[in-house]
C-alpha cells in the first residue's frame, strides 16, 4: 500500500513539472513594444523627409514629446504621438516628392519654350509676346511657384509654336549671289515671292531682327515672306 501511495505521489509531481509552461507577457510590456516600435519608424519618415529638404521641427517636436512620454511610463500617450509625427512627416515627404516632380516638370517646359521660340527667332518671326511669358515662366519658377512656371511656359511655347507654323509656309532661304543672284530686290522680284522687285521693304522689316543692312545678306538665312 505505501509504494503505491509512493508511486501515485511520484507520479503526480512528474506530470506537473513536465507539463509545458505558457510565458506570459505582461501587458505594459507590449504597449511599450508598440511605442517604442512606433517612435523608431516616426524617426526614420522624419530622416527621410528632412533629407529631401523639408522643414521637420513640428514633427520632431511632437516625436521627442512621445519619447518623454515613453520615459514616464505613458506607452499609449508615447504611441499615439509617435504615430502622429510619423503622420506630419509622411506629408512633409509627400509634399517635397510632388515638389521636385513639378519643378523637373517646370524646368521641362521652360526649356522646350526656349527651343521654340529660339526657332521661331531664326525664320525671323516677331517673338515679343512669348518672350514676355518665358520672362514671367523663368520668374515663377525662381521663387518656387513651378506650377505657375509650367503654365507660364506652357502658354510660350505655344505662342511660339503659332508664329513658326505661320512662318514656315512662307520662308525663304537666301542663296548664293553667284547661283542666285539673291538680294532683297531680287527675291521680291521673284514670280513666288511677290513678282514685283519694290516690294522688298517688306521682306527687310520682317527680318529686321536678323538684318542690320538691307544691302547685307548672307546665303543660308532663313526669310519670313510676309502674305496679304
Amino acid at each position: 500500500m505505501r509504494k503505491k501511495i509512493l508511486f501515485i505521489f511520484f507520479a503526480a509531481v512528474f506530470a506537473v513539472s513536465g507539463c509545458a509552461k505558457k510565458t506570459i507577457v505582461p501587458v505594459a510590456n507590449i504597449s511599450r513594444l508598440e511605442a517604442e516600435q512606433a517612435i523608431i519608424i516616426a524617426q526614420a519618415e522624419i530622416d527621410e523627409a528632412g533629407n529631401l529638404g523639408a522643414e521637420v521641427k513640428k514633427a520632431q517636436d511632437v516625436l521627442d514629446g512621445a519619447k518623454k512620454l515613453l520615459g514616464e511610463g505613458d506607452y499609449r500617450g508615447a504611441r499615439d504621438d509617435a504615430n502622429r509625427a510619423r503622420d506630419i512627416a509622411r506629408k512633409l515627404k509627400e509634399d517635397m516628392l510632388a515638389g521636385v516632380r513639378g519643378k523637373e516638370d517646370a524646368a521641362r517646359a521652360i526649356a522646350r519654350a526656349k527651343e521654340l521660340i529660339s526657332e521661331a527667332r531664326s525664320l525671323g518671326g516677331n517673338v515679343t509676346e512669348p518672350e514676355a511669358l518665358l520672362s514671367q515662366a523663368e520668374k515663377e519658377f525662381e521663387s518656387a511657384n513651378y506650377g505657375k512656371a509650367a503654365d507660364l511656359a506652357d502658354q510660350a511655347a505655344e505662342k511660339a509654336q503659332e508664329i513658326i507654323d505661320s512662318l514656315k509656309l512662307d520662308v525663304y532661304k537666301v542663296g548664293t549671289w553667284e547661283k542666285d543672284r539673291d538680294c532683297l530686290w531680287n527675291i521680291a522680284g521673284k514670280k513666288d515671292i511677290y513678282n514685283d522687285p519694290w516690294k522688298w521693304k517688306r521682306i527687310y522689316k520682317a527680318n529686321s531682327r536678323i538684318i542690320n543692312d538691307p544691302d547685307l545678306i548672307f546665303p543660308g538665312q532663313r526669310l519670313a515672306i510676309p502674305r496679304d
